[in-house]
Formats: C-alpha cells, structure tokens, sequence
C-alpha cells in the first residue's frame, strides 16, 4: 500500500564553504563568506529553487510554533529577498517527492555477496548560513516490504551515510613487519572496508550520479584533500563551482571551497517502527536500574546480553554487524546515557548521540490505532530542525576554529591585516553568539530535555567556550601590536618634533633678524639652518626605504631616533663652529 512506511531517514552532511581565488587569498573571513553572492550561484541553476518559509499548512504551523522567535530567525527563511544581514537561506532540489530514489549496494558477507537498498527522496535540501557554514540533507522514505528488518535498517543508517573512505585495510600478513609502511594497494584496502562500512556504490536520482568511490584507488587523486565530491553531490551541485582545492587561492578564478566539517559521516536521523523492539525494551525499561544493570553484569559477553538491547546500542551509535563497545559495563553505561526514555512506557524510545538521533517506536499501524501517528512527523519536522541548529553550533565552532588556525599562522610583519582580519572574525563570533547559539530553544518540555542532551553531547557548551577563549587570546595579542604600531608612531612624531626643536632654537638664540640685510653671510646662515634638517630627513628617508627592503612595515624607531639625532647632533656643532668664524 501506498501508506506503508516502515521507516524514515535524513542523512545530514554540515559542511564548512567560503570563496577561494586569487582576490580573496588576503580577504577576511567576512568578504570570504557572502551568503548573497553564493545565492546567486543555486539561483543559475536549473535544478536548485529558493523557497521562503510561508506558514500555509498545519505541519508547518505546528513546526514553526515549537521555537521561540528568536530561534525562528535561524531554522526557517521567512524573507523574499536575500538581504545583507540574513542567517540562512533555504534551497530544495526540484525534484517531485517520491519519484526518485537513493539507491546504494551493501555487503552482506565476506564472500562478495550484497544487498541494494532503494529509499524513496521526500526532498533535498540545502540550507547555508552567513557563518560560512552549510547543511545539506535527504530527506527519505523506506516503504519496501524486503528491507524492514532491524538488520536492514542498522545497514542502511551505517552504509547510506557514509561518504567517502574514512580509513583504507592493510594487508594482515604485513602488520607486524617492516613492509606495512610501503604497503600501497588502496583497491584492496578499499575493497576491505567496503566489506565492513563503505556502501559499494551510490546512484542517487540518475545513473549519471553513479559512486563507486573508484577514484580512491589512485592516491593522486587524493593528494590534496582525502575528501573528494561525491559523483551523487556534483550531480545535485551541478553548475555550482565547488571545490575540494585550498590551492585555488592562486587562480583566477573564483571557486567555492567545500569542506566537510565532521568526518566521512553524514548525521543520521531516523525514525523506525517495530512492535516486537518496542515492546521488549518497553518490558525492560520498566525494570529498576539495579536490575536493567544486572543484566550487563561485567562477567558476561556482550553476545550474552539479549539481542534486543545489542541491537538498541546498534541502532543509537549506527553500528551494523559488531558493536564499537565490548565491555559489557561500559555499553550499559553509554545506552543509559544516550537514551531518551521519557515516553518508554508507551513503547516510544529516543537516541541521541554526536553522529545521529533516533526514535522506535511500534509500527505506524499501531501508532495509528493508538493516535500517536503524530511522532513520524515530530521527527521530520521539529526534532530536524533541532539536530539541524545543533550541527550548525558545532560546524560553526569548528569553522571558526579553522580561522584562528590560519589567522595565527600568518606572518606577524603583516601586522596591518594581521589585525583586520581578527577584528573581523571577532564580529563574526559575536554575531553567532547572540544569534545562532542558543541555550534553550522552545518552551516544550520534551524539546528543553532533548536539546539539552544533543548539547552535551556534542559536547558544544565546552566548545564554544574553548573558542571564546581562543578568539579572545588572538583578539589580546591584536590589540597588542596595535599598540606597538601607536608607540612607534608616537616615537615617529616625537622624532619630527625635535627636528624642529633646532631651527626653533637658532631663532630663539640669534634673533629673528639674524637672516635680515642683504650682506654677504646671509646665504652662509640659511645653510647653517637647512643643512641639519636636510641631513635629519635625508637620513630619516633612508633609514625607511632600508627598512621597505626587508619587508618591514614598522619602522625601528630606537635606531632611527640614534641615527637623527647623531647627524643633527653633528650638524649643529659644525653650524656653531662655523658661524662663531665667519658670520659673526
């Protein structure tokens, strides 16, 4: 039946964007970052379409009224037009809703066997942010009868959001010897972790989308950058001049550069309805915590512990066919913490985590007969939308991050652009502090509760600390060469000013008239005046284009001040000399 949906998924990738070219290598973080100009890039295409957030159907009102009105202003664009102080921007691939598919193959086995899973596409969407920082999400729907088994909903959350190789299998023979370090078949190490995480292949929407990740197998086309574009993305980016490049900074040019900003991973968020699960970890967590911990006892494998509860940490941490946890205790004590148990009792259970959030629940027959169909699209619609502000948080901690790597890296003589650039980034920090960071988001209960737990998890309240910290040590040491180019400029104008100490001198001492008459000694006292203010900015004039030479841009002003003053000291001396012979 056409209403059939045994589960649903949305495969999150946050990435990090700016534009590289040769006029922007020496731009701020701000001019490397305009949202409006990357707009006009989707807005060419033919595929990529901006749609305004207009509250014109319940679901959206009941999704929109969740948030607090601050927080509106960075989940939806609500705006007609791109203006220069707009947080986000939304973007939909024009594509009609459960026409196309996501289609990617699986190993099953070691022996070369597989399994295609097809995922219909609700929608694509792509939302960017003025923080340089972008999410791109599918939006899928499982109605296939042969792939509604728990084993098949773990593949497909650990194979449908992988990406790209997160590590390449080495020959076992070659582990305990000296040859592992020139061990270089990248296909057999493909082919390794293809057997155990990577999908063997994506079609997403077309078959000109095809990924088979083939080019992973050439370490020259990864010299650069271990991230590659998928085929699926520069299929759905087509027309929009991404790049993987950093160097693209020496071209003319102007590229997007496109970096992701977790890892080989997309986020996961998933929603799945199995009777059978949901009464079981139902019947379990009605348990006293004593007893549900007895069951983990540290004496006992974890292939001992009842398959429900193994797959339950599964299915929270995206594992598929091994658990990443076996030590019994300890996956008892990640499950507790990451689980969301508020609605146990009714068979309804949450998972949140770093890397994804999801729910079971009982099917959506049940869920029906129950009136609680209604959690299906609670996770689609406001619980998205709070992993999606979560994930921007964290992407733009990690995007700053990434700039006060690269500001500290500069060349401390580049002192002039050194300090614009921080003070830049710091505007850009305040601005995502008082609009995108946010300690509570909507008024609900749940929402409050589930919030708090994918901030602690991702760890972000520490995070956005540790960057306040950063940006304000780099924002000191700003301040502090901006301070040493004011002293030196102080010292610059004090030197000028006894310059002009000396003429102010001869005149005090001699009398204004001591240049008056027409005798022969007047063209003798006009050089006793001029010739030490011509040595002082002969010398001064030197001195600089010395200093230009080396590519300095402050100037020394200790040996400058010796320099003039020893030459006017000089000067003056051989004036007094002179004058008391021959113009007295």
């Amino acid at each position: 039946m056409k209403d059939k949906l045994y589960s649903s998924h949305a495969f999150l990738f946050p990435f990090q964007w700016y534009f590289v070219g040769k006029e922007m290598k020496e731009k701020t973080l701000e001019e490397r970052t305009q949202l409006c100009e990357l707009c006009r890039y989707f807005e060419k295409t033919k595929n990529w379409e901006r749609t305004p957030y207009k509250i014109d159907t319940v679901l959206k009102y009941n999704e929109y009224n969740y948030f607090y009105g601050m927080v509106r202003e960075v989940l939806f664009d609500e705006k007609n037009e791109i203006p220069e102080n707009q947080t986000i921007i939304h973007f939909q691939y024009k594509i009609p809703a459960g026409q196309y598919t996501y289609k990617f193959k699986v190993s099953t086995d070691f022996t070369g066997g597989y399994k295609e899973y097809s995922l219909l596409i609700d929608s694509i969407i792509v939302h960017l942010y003025s923080t340089g920082v972008g999410i791109l999400s599918f939006h899928l729907l499982n109605r296939s009868d042969d792939q509604k088994s728990p084993d098949d909903i773990l593949r497909i959350n650990q194979a449908g959001r992988r990406i790209y190789p997160p590590f390449f299998g080495i020959d076992g023979d070659l582990i305990v010897s000296q040859s592992k370090y020139e061990y270089a078949d990248f296909g057999k190490g493909l082919k390794t972790i293809q057997t155990n995480e990577l999908a063997l292949d994506f079609t997403v929407i077309s078959e000109e989308s095809h990924e088979d990740f083939g080019r992973y197998c050439n370490a020259d086309n990864f010299k650069k950058n271990p991230f590659q574009l998928p085929e699926f993305f520069k299929y759905i980016f087509n027309g929009i001049p991404f790049t993987v490049n950093k160097s693209d900074y020496k071209n003319k040019e102007k590229n997007i550069y496109l970096s992701p900003l977790l890892d080989d991973r997309m986020f996961v968020i998933c929603w799945y309805g199995n009777n059978e699960l949901s009464d079981q970890l139902k019947a379990f967590n009605k348990q006293p915590k004593e007893i549900r911990k007895s069951i983990y006892d540290t004496d006992k494998q974890n292939d001992e512990i009842p398959d429900y509860l193994n797959w339950w940490y599964k299915y929270m941490f995206n594992d598929e066919s091994s658990m990443t946890c076996q030590n019994s205790e300890m996956q008892f004590e990640l499950t507790e913490d990451h689980s969301y148990l508020r609605w146990s009792n009714y068979g309804t259970l949450y998972g949140i985590n770093r890397y994804s959030f999801v729910c079971l629940t009982s099917d959506l027959e049940t869920l029906r007969i129950n009136h609680a169909e209604y959690i299906v699209n609670h996770m689609q619609t406001m619980y998205y939308r709070l992993c999606e502000l979560c994930l921007v948080q964290r992407a733009c901690v990690i995007r700053f991050s990434d700039e006060v790597a690269g500001i500290s890296a500069m060349n401390a003589k580049r002192k002039l652009q050194l300090s614009e650039r921080v003070s830049n980034l710091y505007q850009q920090y305040l601005k995502f502090i008082n609009r995108i960071y946010f300690r509570e988001v909507t008024a609900q209960e749940q929402g409050i509760e589930m919030y708090d737990m994918m901030q602690k998890h991702m760890r972000i309240g520490e995070q956005v600390k540790d960057l306040d910290q950063e940006i304000q040590e780099l924002n000191n040491f700003s301040a502090l060469l901006q301070q040493q180019r004011q002293n030196n400029n102080i010292e610059l104008i004090t030197i000028i000013g006894a310059i002009f100490i000396l003429p102010s001198f001869i005149t005090g001492f001699f009398g204004m008239d001591m240049f008056s008459g027409t005798n022969r000694y007047s063209f003798s006292k006009w050089i006793i005046l001029l010739l030490p203010l011509w040595a002082a900015c002969a010398s001064i004039l030197w001195f600089y284009r010395a200093n230009r030479k080396k590519n300095k841009e402050s100037i020394d002003c200790r040996r400058l001040c010796l320099i003039v003053g020893t030459c006017v000291g000089t000067m003056i001396l051989i004036g007094f000399i002179w004058y008391s012979m021959y113009c007295k």
